[in-house]
């Protein structure tokens, strides 16, 4: 079963077995294919290089941080949304030399509550992925 949007830790993340096929890249968890992620943490570092048109964010749990880039059109999400915001995040999975990148689809800044039921997903679905879907 490939899954394309899944809710995990971002330590979990890290231990995951990197891989690409035809579909593109992956993180391969007990023997399910992880294309896309939906995270939630905290921007810690925040980067838009209007001269290159890119730009990158490292996203913090507490526990792990992953890196998050971007190009120019995404910019218009980061006009209200900076360091020290709690944040959702839905990007495709990138696997280079340095480990595990996303490639941002969309940002939205969320409230305390909402990253507390996020969190409480993710221990759900960590639980139901290590005890086989």
């Amino acid at each position: 079963m490939n899954f394309t949007f899944f809710l995990l830790p971002l330590s979990v993340i890290k231990s995951a077995s990197p891989g690409s096929d035809s579909d593109g890249s992956y993180l391969l968890l007990n023997g399910i294919k992880i294309y896309r992620l939906h995270l939630v943490g905290t921007v810690i570092n925040l980067d838009l290089d209007e001269d290159k048109g890119s730009g990158y964010l490292i996203l913090d749990d507490t526990f792990s941080s992953v890196l998050v880039h971007f190009q120019r059109p995404l910019f218009k999400y980061f006009e209200n949304i900076g360091k020290g915001d709690m944040v959702e995040v839905l990007g495709t999975v990138e696997n280079t030399d340095n480990g595990v990148v996303l490639s941002l689809n969309n940002i939205k800044k969320i409230n305390l509550e909402r990253y507390m039921y996020n969190k409480l997903e993710c221990i759900k679905n960590l639980q139901e992925l290590m005890h086989g879907i």
